[in-house]
């Protein structure tokens, strides 16, 4: 007989789905004006904000009228600055230019006070325009500036110091009412700064700043232009033969030297030739003129781009003054070719060892320089 007892029922399966909300319909109302767009908007705003600056405007008049200021307190600072700079400003003023972009108004009254006999009060204004640097964005000045003086005995004295130094710069000064050039340097002035321009011209150059693989070859090709070279000695090391940086060149004449130490030298061009044709004859009984040929300059001063150093080298007979203490003379060169060159019905001697002041003995020194040694002791027999 079976079990018929009633079991409880499962619930019902849930529904994911939204129960439907039963809302008001929507009413539209066509009678009521459409909405403002956004260029209305923007329209509106821009005017709100017009009023508004008109209504500031107009209240600072007011109060400016009552006796009451309504600018910042550095405004008010500025602009009293400013006037009294302009009240400063005298008819006798110089300009400053080329200076250093660290240099203050400091700098520039302690170079002119200093340097020359005008008194700090007698500099009336000292102005240093400032501009912002690209990189940095840092404030520094332009380069130039103005100062103002009580008379023209100061200006005078001021424009005395142009081509002195400040901060490591030459500065240019000039007076504020003429834009002419440099001032002209004194006789003396130009005596004293003159220096000496080195070895008098000659047929031999010194060339430095040289490539370590520069050849003779290189500099024979390099400075054919110039002339015809007669001899050139690149001074070299012993154990690699590369070019030590520096070598000599001599030429034939002077003229060729001193084209190459001044860098470039000028020959003519055989591309631009120009023809010049007499315009009032007729075609038929034109005359040609000779043609003249363009110079063209070749550029010497730099070899493997690298810039060369050059300058006149010391003349032979100098040279020899200077090791040998006399005159150069044929009877020096026969002796000393007669030194160099010993007789050939004589057998060569074994050079003696050199002496040296040093701390080894003599025999040392002979061992390690590989002379030849009389040999000295006794012979040891053993019985």
């Amino acid at each position: 007989m079976s079990d018929t007892s009633s079991s409880p029922s499962p619930p019902p399966p849930s529904s994911r789905k939204r129960k439907h909300v039963a809302e008001d319909p929507l009413e539209i109302d066509l009678n009521a004006p459409e909405p403002a767009s956004k260029k209305a908007l923007r329209k509106e705003k821009k005017a709100k904000l017009k009023s508004a600056s008109t209504d500031a405007t107009t209240s600072a008049k007011d109060t400016a009228e009552a006796g009451e200021s309504t600018k910042p307190k550095e405004q008010e600072d500025k602009d009293k600055t400013s006037s009294d700079i302009r009240k400063q400003r005298t008819g006798f003023g110089i300009w400053i230019g080329n200076l250093p972009f660290s240099a203050t108004r400091e700098v520039l009254r302690t170079f002119l006070t200093t340097n020359s006999g005008i008194q700090d009060n007698e500099i009336t204004r000292i102005h240093v325009p400032e501009g912002e640097s690209r990189q940095k964005g840092v404030k520094r000045n332009k380069g130039f500036a103005y100062v103002d003086f009580t008379s023209q005995k100061v200006v005078d004295l001021a424009l005395q110091l142009s081509e002195e130094l400040v901060s490591g710069r030459r500065v240019l000064i000039k007076d504020a009412t003429n834009f002419e050039g440099r001032p002209e340097k004194k006789p003396e002035q130009e005596g004293e700064s003159s220096k000496p321009a080195g070895n008098p011209p000659s047929k031999k150059i010194f060339v430095g700043n040289l490539a370590f693989d520069t050849t003779k070859e290189d500099l024979e090709e390099h400075y054919r232009p110039c002339g015809a070279i007669t001899h050139v000695h690149v001074a070299t090391f012993e154990d690699s033969g590369k070019c030590k940086g520096y070598a000599w060149v001599e030429f034939e004449s002077t003229e060729s030297s001193e084209a190459a130490v001044r860098g470039f030298v000028k020959i003519p061009d055989p591309a631009d030739e120009v023809e010049e044709v007499d315009e009032d004859a007729e075609e038929e009984t034109s005359t040609k003129k000779p043609k003249k040929q363009r110079e063209k300059k070749v550029w010497v001063n730099r070899l493997q781009g690298r810039q060369l150093r050059m300058e006149f080298a010391e003349d032979q007979s100098t040279r020899y003054k200077k090791r040998f203490g006399k005159e150069k003379t044929e009877g020096d060169e026969n002796s000393k070719d007669k030194e160099r060159k010993p007789p050939l019905n004589k057998a060569r001697e074994p050079k003696k060892p050199a002496k040296y002041n040093s701390r080894y003995s003599n025999e040392t020194v002979q061992r390690l320089s590989g002379a030849i040694v009389e040999a000295k002791g006794s012979k040891v027999t053993f019985d």
